[in-house]
């Protein structure tokens, strides 16, 4: 059996055009549906964020041990 990738649309009842239009996918949906597609790509900027935030603070930490001494 073939898969098939449907799109969902909203249709909303546009009352100053007075017809149906569909309705725009909002932002966060669209991240959404960009998150889902490229997961090797999504999770390696996210070690690559977390990382770089730990080595931030291992670095400050260090600077203000090296400050008590």
């Amino acid at each position: 059996m073939e898969n098939v990738k449907e799109k969902w649309y909203e249709v909303i009842y546009n009352t100053k055009l007075d017809k149906l239009v569909l309705k725009k996918p909002s932002l966060r949906g669209k991240i959404i549906r960009k998150i889902k597609k490229h997961k090797f790509i999504t999770t390696a900027f996210l070690a690559f964020i977390t990382f770089s935030i730990i080595n931030i603070t291992m670095i400050a930490s260090f600077m203000k041990i090296l400050q008590n001494i």
